[in-house]
C-alpha cells in the first residue's frame, strides 16, 4: 500500500482508498498511525470531493478516537460519517455510523440511547442489497450485551435469548465463523438459566469453530467460559488446563485485559490445588492489574469529562430551543397586533392611539429582551462556569479518580466554588431589580460585597459617605456598571494590595456627579500584571464601563504609598 502510494500517476482516489487500507491495518497495533493515515485520506477525498473515500475514512478515524476513549471527537466523526452517508445514500455506512454512535452511547452508560442508535444501525444494514448480515450480527451481539450481567433478571434473560435467536436465524448453516459471539452469548445466558450441560455444548461449538478459522480471540474466551463452569463444578485441574490455554491465545493477541482475568483464575486454582507457583502466578498478576488500573484510571476520567461534555451540550440545546420557542411567540404576538392596527386605519385618532400603543408596546418589547439577553449573558458568565467546575469535581469524586489524600481539598473546592455561585447568582438578581434603582440601595450592597469579599481575606474596610438629603434615584445601567466597576477594583486589591492595607470606600454627589473612589493604603505589588499599568485588562474594563455611562474612571498610585479608583458619573 505504501508503494501504492508512491507510485507516479497515481489517481487521487486511489490514494484515498491507500490511506484507508493503512489506516485499517494500523487500527489493531498502532492507534497514533491510524489516525494520521485516517486524517491525511479524509482530507484528500473532501478535496476531490470522493464521497465513498471520505465517509470509510470518516469511519476509522471516529474508531481511532473510539479505542482512545476520546468519546466526544468518536461521537462527532461517527455524526460526522451519519451525515456524509446519509447525504449519499449510503445505507452500510449509515450503519456502521449508527454502530459506531451505539458504542459510544454504551460507553458513556447511555443505555437506553444506545439501543435506540443500534435498532437504526440494524435497519440500516437489512436494507442494504445484498443485505448486510455480519452486520445485522454485531449490531443483535451488542443489543444482547446490553441485557447480560449477573444479576441480568429473567426478563432481561428472555429478551437477550431472543435478539441472539434472532441472529442465529439469519444464517442457515450452525457452524458458521460469523455465529460463534452469538453462540458465546448464548452459552452465558444458559449458564444464568443453570442449563451448564447446554452451555457446555454451545461454547465447545464456539471453540471448534473459531479454532479452525484461527479466530484467537474468540477461542480464548470459550476457553475461558469452559474454565469458569469447571471451576464452579468443582474441577479445579480441569478448569487450571482450560485457563492456560485461554491465557496463552489472549497473550498471542496482546490483550492485557483478558491475561489479567486469566492469572487471577490461574493464581486461585493454583492455590486450590496446593501448587507452589501460585504466589508468583498472584504476583504477576498484581504487577499487570497495577498497569491495567492506572489506564482504567485515564479512562475513567476521559468518560466522565465526556460525560459531562454531553450533558452540557444538551443544555444548550435546551436553552437555544427555549429562545426559539420564545422569539417564535413573539413574531405571533406581532402579527396580532399588526392586525389589529391595520383594522383602525379608517379612523385618524383610533390610528394616532394604535400608533402610539404600538410604539409604547415595541419599546417596552425590546426592554424584556434586553433584559433577557442580560440575565442569560450573566448567568452563563457569571453563575455557568462555576457550576460547570463544580459539576466536574463531583464527576471525578464519585467516580473515585482522586487520590484520598487530595479528596478533602476537592470537597472544599465544591464548597468555595458553590458559595462562590450563591452569591454571583444574588449579584444577578439584584442587578435585574428596579427596587434596587437608587444610592442608599447601592450603597448597602456595596457594603454587603467588601464584607464578604475582604474581611474574611484579612482587610480592613471603611466607608466614608454623605448622608443624602433625598433619596436619589439612580437609572438601572448606571447602578449595574458601578457595581460591576467596584467588584473589579476590589478583585484588583485582593490580588495586588498587601494583607494590613486598610481599604476605603467613599460614595457622594458632586452636582450633578455621583462619584464613587476606592482606595487602598497599603503598597502595591509590582508584577507584569499591576494594577498600575494602562495595560491592565481590569483598569480597561473599568474605564470603558465609565464611558458607557458618559462619565470617566481614573486610577493611579499615591505618593503616599497605595492605590486609588475614582469613578464621576452623571446621575441627573
Amino acid at each position: 500500500m505504501r508503494a501504492q502510494l508512491r507510485r507516479p500517476g497515481q489517481p487521487d482516489t486511489a490514494r484515498v482508498m491507500a490511506l484507508i487500507g493503512l489506516s485499517t491495518f494500523y487500527i489493531s497495533t498502532d492507534l497514533d498511525s491510524a489516525r494520521r493515515y485516517s486524517g491525511l485520506a479524509l482530507a484528500l477525498a473532501r478535496r476531490r470531493r470522493f464521497g465513498r473515500g471520505e465517509v470509510q475514512a470518516l469511519n476509522n478515524l471516529a474508531a481511532t478516537y473510539y479505542y482512545s476513549s476520546d468519546y466526544p471527537a468518536a461521537q462527532r466523526t461517527f455524526e460526522a460519517e451519519l451525515r456524509v452517508a446519509q447525504r449519499m445514500h449510503d445505507l452500510r455506512n449509515l450503519g456502521h455510523a449508527y454502530l459506531g454512535l451505539g458504542n459510544v452511547a454504551t460507553a458513556l452508560q447511555n443505555d437506553s440511547l444506545a439501543r435506540t442508535y443500534f435498532t437504526q444501525a440494524q435497519r440500516a444494514y437489512a436494507a442494504c442489497r445484498p443485505r448486510n448480515v455480519r452486520g445485522e450480527l454485531l449490531v443483535l451481539h451488542n443489543l444482547a450485551n446490553g441485557y447480560l450481567a449477573d444479576d441480568a433478571s429473567a426478563r432481561q434473560l428472555r429478551q437477550a435469548r431472543a435478539l441472539v435467536k434472532q441472529g442465529l436465524a439469519l444464517l442457515p448453516q450452525p457452524d458458521s465463523p460469523l455465529l460463534t459471539k452469538l453462540q458465546l452469548q448464548l452459552g452465558t445466558i444458559q449458564m444464568l438459566e443453570h442449563q451448564p450441560d447446554s452451555a457446555t455444548a454451545t461454547w465447545l461449538r464456539a471453540l471448534r469453530v473459531s479454532h479452525a478459522q484461527a479466530d484467537f480471540q474468540t477461542e480464548g474466551e470459550a476457553w475461558l467460559h469452559l474454565a469458569d463452569l469447571a471451576q464452579r463444578e468443582r474441577q479445579p485441574q480441569l478448569a487450571l488446563d482450560r485457563v492456560r490455554q485461554a491465557t496463552t491465545l489472549f497473550r498471542r493477541l496482546g490483550d492485557d485485559a483478558s491475561v489479567a482475568q486469566g492469572l487471577d483464575m490461574t493464581a486461585a486454582l493454583l492455590a486450590t490445588l496446593h501448587r507452589p507457583e501460585a504466589y508468583d502466578t498472584l504476583r504477576r498478576y498484581t504487577a499487570l492489574r497495577d498497569t491495567l488500573l492506572n489506564r482504567e484510571r485515564l479512562d475513567a476520567v476521559a468518560t466522565a469529562q465526556a460525560r459531562f461534555q454531553q450533558t452540557e451540550q444538551q443544555a444548550r440545546i435546551r436553552a437555544l430551543e427555549q429562545e426559539r420557542r420564545i422569539a417564535e411567540l413573539e413574531e405571533s404576538q406581532r402579527t396580532v397586533r399588526t392586525r389589529v392596527l391595520l383594522g383602525g386605519v379608517g379612523v385618524g385618532a383610533l390610528l394616532l392611539t394604535g400608533a402610539g400603543i404600538g410604539a409604547y408596546r415595541r419599546r417596552q418589547q425590546r426592554r424584556e429582551a434586553a433584559l433577557r439577553n442580560q440575565l442569560a449573558a450573566d448567568l452563563h458568565d457569571d453563575v455557568g462556569t462555576l457550576l460547570s467546575q463544580i459539576a466536574l469535581q463531583t464527576d471525578l469524586l464519585q467516580e473515585g479518580l482522586a487520590p484520598a489524600h487530595e479528596q478533602p481539598a476537592l470537597w472544599a473546592g465544591v464548597a468555595d466554588n458553590s458559595r462562590m455561585a450563591v452569591r454571583q447568582l444574588n449579584d444577578v438578581v439584584w442587578n435585574l431589580d428596579a427596587h434596587n434603582d437608587t444610592v442608599p440601595n447601592l450603597l448597602d450592597r456595596l457594603r454587603d460585597y467588601s464584607h464578604e469579599v475582604l474581611v474574611p481575606a484579612g482587610r480592613d474596610v471603611r466607608f466614608v459617605v454623605d448622608a443624602p438629603s433625598e433619596n436619589p434615584s439612580l437609572p438601572a445601567p448606571v447602578r449595574r456598571h458601578l457595581y460591576f466597576i467596584y467588584k473589579e477594583a476590589l478583585h484588583n486589591i485582593l490580588k495586588y494590595a498587601p494583607v494590613p492595607a486598610t481599604v476605603t470606600v467613599s460614595l457622594h454627589r458632586q452636582g450633578h456627579l455621583l462619584v464613587l473612589e476606592i482606595v487602598n493604603d497599603g503598597p502595591v505589588l509590582r508584577t507584569s500584571a499591576t494594577p498600575g499599568r494602562s495595560s491592565g485588562h481590569g483598569l480597561r474594563n473599568i474605564r470603558t464601563r465609565a464611558q458607557a455611562m458618559g462619565g470617566n474612571a481614573t486610577a493611579a498610585a499615591l505618593p503616599t504609598g497605595g492605590f486609588a479608583v475614582r469613578v464621576e458619573v452623571p446621575v441627573g
